[in-house]
């Protein structure tokens, strides 16, 4: 591998792991007025998919990742040696990207009849 490829590699890796947030900008949504007539199916179209999605016997909740704490670290190796009269050189790169748990988190929760009964920003 070219070391000249490393960035268009970086940028790639960087571009794959980030995770996709809400479809609308959802700082200027008036979530409070929307409680008790806004649906589960309406959040879906207008948000897309929730990141993750919990039921229970009084309902269901969904989270919308809104932003996640950057998580990237880079490596770069470089090495010489020799052994029995011959030479030997070595170049090593890695990178490692992983979904960080911290972040901000959309998170609405629906009642038995799929209307939105409460809805809160958390942070991790």
């Amino acid at each position: 591998m070219k070391l000249t490829s490393l960035p268009f590699i970086l940028l790639l890796v960087l571009a794959g792991g980030c995770a996709s947030g809400p479809k609308t900008n959802v700082e200027g949504i008036d979530w409070r007025s929307r409680i008790g007539t806004y649906t589960y199916e309406e959040a879906y179209a207008e948000l897309g998919q929730p990141n993750v999605i919990g039921e229970s016997s009084e309902g269901r909740t969904a989270e919308w990742v809104l932003r996640r704490s950057p998580a990237v670290t880079f490596g770069f190796g470089l090495g010489t040696g020799s052994s029995g009269g011959h030479t030997a050189t070595g170049v090593g790169v890695g990178t490692t990207v992983s979904p960080p748990p911290s972040g901000e988190y959309l998170r609405l929760r629906f009642d038995k009849d799929d209307k939105l009964a409460e809805w809160t920003k958390v942070k991790y």
